[in-house]
């Protein structure tokens, strides 16, 4: 992680994490749900934030063991190739 951050999670995540209590959520620990749910339904903002913060090495690792499943269509596809995703899960 990028050792620029410190502190919360910015508020304009706060839409994207809304099933999620706000003042629980951790940088570090919840980085998966965080990376998840940003390639799903963030802004080109949103993106920024956690390549700057994560790095993409770090959000490849994290997207591969997800299923593709988990991942809207058109989300998919765009990260594929900006984070240069080989292959998806798609069985556990």
């Amino acid at each position: 992680m990028s050792k620029r951050y410190k502190g919360q999670l910015p508020k304009m995540f706060k839409p994207l994490l809304w099933s999620f209590r706000w003042k629980d959520l951790d940088v570090t620990s919840d980085k998966d749900d965080i990376i998840l749910n940003t390639i799903n339904e963030g802004t080109l903002a949103h993106w920024r934030w956690i390549i700057d913060t994560y790095g993409k090495k770090t959000i490849r690792k994290t997207l591969e063991k997800r299923l593709a499943s988990e991942l809207h269509p058109e989300s998919k596809n765009l990260a594929r190739v900006v984070f240069d995703i080989k292959k998806f899960r798609y069985v556990r």
